[in-house]
């Protein structure tokens, strides 16, 4: 008996991005709306409406900031939950490179889907890792780069496959890090981080943070860290360290006056907790844009 050889693992940033079709979409409850099954990878951020996608059997409400992702071979449908329309972006890509053959996206119920036109399967615990359904936080970039897509996509301009492809494997990228836990982000919680990204060098305490968001402290700290994948104090030192980067590479300053502007009491404490984050100094990382 032959063993079946280990199939070996890559990673997401590894993928080669091809956008097969990008286009915003109205579901009316037409019969092509029923069951079919891709032969790609499918994802549906829905706009505006409410209704559910049925993927394997399994039904999921939408509605808008919902996030549907349809692997290969998932048999799925679409089903309005009144007369009102369902708005989605619709993208369709190959994550492996462009395939030989470039037919139908999909098989509808009344054919039946070709093995052959199915992408070869392809080890990938992040993507495995990428939930089903999801909801998109509504300060999350994600809806505006699929839109962004799906107005680039078909377009006369020779760049035009070459923007998408690096888009698309931006976004899920980014997608990985932001859905993979399932949990959406409490509105609280996004109005917090989006001022915190606007005034880093703010020093938060925990008290303050919670105050800020009207939950008691335990539970402020719960959701939180289901929303981001960090501590408050994780995510308050890296916007700082990200903006201490920036202000490094993008201006004259000097180390003790971007340490000040960040809201440092010491340039020293700021150049250890910068090396300790970067793996170099700031003088060193400073050095980068003249390498």
């Amino acid at each position: 008996m032959e063993r079946s050889v280990p199939q070996a693992e890559r990673k997401l940033a590894e993928a080669s991005v091809y956008v097969r079709d990008a286009h915003r979409y109205t579901y009316r409850g037409d019969v092509h709306e029923e069951t079919r099954v891709g032969y790609t990878h499918a994802f549906h951020l829905f706009v505006h409406g409410q209704g559910s996608v049925v993927v394997e059997g399994t039904p999921y409400p939408v509605g808008t900031g919902s996030l549907v992702y349809i692997r290969p071979g998932e048999a799925h449908s679409f089903h309005l939950e009144s007369a009102a329309p369902l708005t989605a972006y619709n993208l369709y890509c190959d994550l492996w490179g462009k395939p030989e053959r470039l037919f139908s996206h999909f098989s509808f119920q009344t054919s039946r889907p070709d093995p052959q036109l199915m992408p070869p399967p392809t080890a990938c615990p992040e993507l495995d890792a990428m939930p089903r359904h999801a909801r998109v936080p509504s300060h999350s970039p994600l809806t505006d780069w699929l839109a962004r897509i799906c107005g680039w996509h078909g377009s006369a301009d020779e760049n035009a496959e070459a923007l998408v492809s690096s888009l698309m494997k931006a976004w899920l990228l980014h997608a990985h890090g932001e859905l993979r836990s399932g949990s959406p982000a409490d509105r609280r919680i996004a109005r917090l981080l989006r001022r915190m990204e606007r005034e880093p060098e703010a020093r938060w305490s925990h008290e303050e943070m919670s105050r800020e968001c009207g939950l008691e402290k335990s539970h402020f700290y719960e959701l939180f860290k289901s929303s981001t994948g960090m501590t408050p104090k994780a995510y308050q030192l890296r916007l700082k360290m990200k903006k201490a980067a920036a202000l490094l590479l993008e201006s004259d300053q000097s180390v003790t006056r971007i340490s000040e502007q960040l809201g440092y009491d010491s340039v020293h404490y700021f150049s250890k907790q910068f090396s300790d984050y970067h793996r170099m100094s700031p003088t060193q990382y400073r050095g980068l844009r003249r390498d």
